[in-house]
């Protein structure tokens, strides 16, 4: 996953004049600019005060800012205030970040303030696509962003038609919380993967470990044996163990390999 985030004002260009027709909306404080059509949640630290949504903050997720007027019922509207939509259907701003997203998905927060993605196993969703968004999409932008190795590269970013339904996405998990398996992944790699994954992954890192101490263990007790029995011999003897330790690399690579395509 991605680690930085796209600053508010990036995608304020994206937000248009009537972007939503939500049901209901009620007035929040922020202490920063928020666009129509941003994801918010609300601050822990502060009463009546949301802030743009991530993954950090995404158990907090309350709904989607909106202008006043594209609401039936606006609640305490004023002009120093925040319109959270919270139920309804609106526009949205969302990225490509975790691929395309088309109708009936769920879109979920991500690690972008303010901007959903498709939806994956646990995630927290503000609701159901009305419509599709792909990197051709009309008025899609393109940004550059950098994820956490620190290279970079390119999403696209635009609004899509949403269903609002805050929950969490229980698909692929048999409906249930993430278990400690699942959480321990989760925080390593940034996505959630299921238990068969997992466990697959750790069979297939047990039996790496097993076979690369067999090869190791084997290659330098029989070295020294071989070199203490026929000191001629210790060039090819040595030769040989170079051949032996390189097929553990070989070994460690697809294991590292297998194990990165199963959780990555």
């Amino acid at each position: 996953m991605l680690a930085v985030a796209v600053s508010t004002c990036a995608v304020l260009s994206l937000t248009p004049a009537s972007a939503s027709s939500a049901n209901i909306s009620h007035a929040y404080h922020s202490p920063t600019a928020i666009p129509n059509g941003s994801l918010v949640s609300l601050d822990q630290q502060r009463s009546d005060y949301v802030q743009l949504t991530n993954v950090t903050n995404g158990s907090r997720l309350l709904g989607v800012a909106t202008a006043s007027q594209d609401s039936l019922l606006a609640v305490d509207a004023s002009s120093a205030t925040v319109q959270v939509a919270t139920s309804g259907t609106v526009s949205v701003l969302v990225s490509t970040v975790n691929g395309a997203i088309h109708v009936g998905d769920q879109v979920a927060a991500s690690p972008f303030n303010g901007i959903g993605m498709k939806s994956e196993p646990g995630a927290h969703i503000i609701g159901l696509a009305q419509t599709s968004f792909t990197a051709t999409s009309a008025g899609v932008t393109t940004q550059t962003v950098t994820d956490k190795a620190g290279q970079q590269r390119k999403i696209q970013i635009g609004l899509l038609r949403l269903s609002i339904a805050v929950g969490v996405d229980n698909s692929g998990v048999g409906g249930q919380q993430l278990n400690a398996l699942q959480r321990f992944v989760k925080s390593v790699t940034g996505r959630t993967v299921s238990t068969a994954r997992v466990v697959l992954s750790l069979l297939i890192a047990l039996v790496a470990l097993l076979t690369l101490i067999t090869l190791i263990y084997g290659a330098i007790y029989g070295s020294i044996v071989s070199v203490g029995r026929n000191p001629l011999a210790k060039h090819a003897i040595f030769r040989t163990l170079r051949t032996v330790l390189a097929m553990v690399l070989v070994t460690a690579a697809i294991a590292t390999s297998l194990i990165a395509f199963l959780l990555v």
